[in-house]
């Protein structure tokens, strides 16, 4: 019974997390509510925040593969109470090509610098962005694997 409270909640939370810059998600509140989380978004119960956080990585993998846009599909998401764990494939034509005219460094460069524009969006909750925390994707193409980490410290939050 408990799982399936669980479940029902990460279903209603994951699909209402998305928040505005600087301020607390619902899954936040309700972190903090449930005593998971401190007033200052610091993580008090691991085990019990990575309980639900599995709960929500479960939900939301009945929706992948989700095409994130015209470059990228996410196949695969799992959050945990420290990291985000992303598969993926890059979908992009001419990506090979690419690959081949600029090199692997500069690809891997150019996915991290795109990634870092994007904090608000991948470190979306506020426990996300006081603890530890960080996303590590697993990115393929045609010809190669990009492994890439991005954490919390190198983001500039608003």
């Amino acid at each position: 019974m408990r799982l399936k409270n669980i479940c029902l909640l990460a279903l209603g939370l994951s699909l209402s997390t998305f928040s505005y810059a600087g301020e607390p998600s619902e899954l936040d509140q309700y972190l903090v509510k449930k005593q998971i989380l401190d007033s200052n978004f610091k993580i008090k119960n691991k085990t019990a925040l990575n309980e639900i956080l599995a709960a929500i990585s479960d939900e939301d993998s009945r929706t992948l593969p989700y095409q994130v846009d015209q470059n990228m599909l996410m196949e695969k998401m799992e959050v945990e109470a420290d990291k985000i764990e992303i598969d993926g494939i890059i979908t992009t034509p001419d990506f090979t090509q690419f690959e081949q005219s600029v090199g692997e460094l500069k690809v891997k460069q150019l996915i991290k610098h795109n990634s870092l524009q994007n904090c608000e969006l991948l470190f979306e909750h506020q426990f996300q962005r006081v603890n530890p925390y960080k996303i590590e994707m697993d990115l393929s193409s045609g010809t190669k694997q990009y492994e890439i980490t991005i954490k919390n410290t190198e983001c500039k939050f608003k």
